[in-house]
Order: C-alpha cells, then structure tokens, then sequence
C-alpha cells in the first residue's frame, strides 16, 4: 500500500459512495423526526398542546410511561442531544468528514443501547439503526481485508 492511497483525493466527492451518501440523507431524516419529537415534547411541557399519550401507550417500561405521562419535559435533553447528533453526523457525513462518520458511530450504538427502554417501537429504532450502522462500515471499509 503507497502513501497515496492512504490519502484522500482532494475531489473526492462523498455521492461517489452511495452507502455514505444514503447513510448521511438517513441520518437527515432522522434529524427531521427526531426534531418533531422535541417540538412536540417541549409543547407538551409547556401545556401548548394535550399530552394525548401517543407516547405512553407506544412503551413497555412503567417507568418511561410514568415520566411522560406526568412531566414530559424531562425527555427534552435526551431527544434534543439525540437529535443533535443526527445532525452533526449528517452534515459531517456529506461534507466528507471524518468526525462526523464517528459522531453517528456513536449515536447509533448508543440509540441501539437505549432502544430497551422503547419496547415496542425500539424494535423498529433498532432495525433502522442496524441498518444505518451497515451503511456506514460498508461504505468507509468497502472491499477491505481484515488481513492483508
């Protein structure tokens, strides 16, 4: 392997790689709905809009259903934090930046974590994230050995 391999060519175009191209529009539309998500619980917390139970009747954890019944408003950070990281990693993704390839890395493996706490649409989480997460080690590693 030369020394040019190893470096990236200066127009190198991130739609050249259509596992990194779709996993950055992914993580764009995740962005959108996790960001709905956070509009919607910070009217909630803020009694804007009826707390209607879409989200309490959609967990298995009375815990988690307790929390959203009685003061949404404490999944804010959670969402928001999530929803920032959807973010960065997209706009790192399709501006072809390493950082943001390990930003949804991390977001991915921790929403995958988190998903216990969502049953039953963590399954649904779970899958997209899998399926994200296989985007992105597909796309960066490609055709690659493990040993050369």
């Amino acid at each position: 392997m030369t020394t040019s391999e190893l470096v990236p060519k200066k127009n190198a175009s991130i739609r050249q790689n259509n596992y990194l191209f779709i996993a950055g529009i992914s993580f764009l539309i995740y962005f959108i709905g996790e960001s709905i998500d956070c509009v919607y619980i910070l009217l909630i917390g803020l009694n804007m809009v009826p707390n209607v139970d879409i989200y309490s009747t959609l967990f298995y954890l009375e815990q988690v259903t307790s929390i959203l019944e009685s003061s949404p408003i404490l999944f804010l950070p959670l969402f928001l934090s999530f929803t920032l990281m959807r973010f960065f990693s997209a706009l790192g993704i399709l501006r072809n930046r390493m950082w943001g390839f390990y930003i949804g890395i991390i977001s991915l493996v921790l929403t995958m974590l988190l998903t216990v706490l969502f049953l039953p649409l963590g399954f649904l989480e779970l899958f997209l994230c899998t399926l994200i997460l296989f985007l992105l080690l597909i796309g960066y590693f490609g055709k690659k050995p493990i040993l050369s």
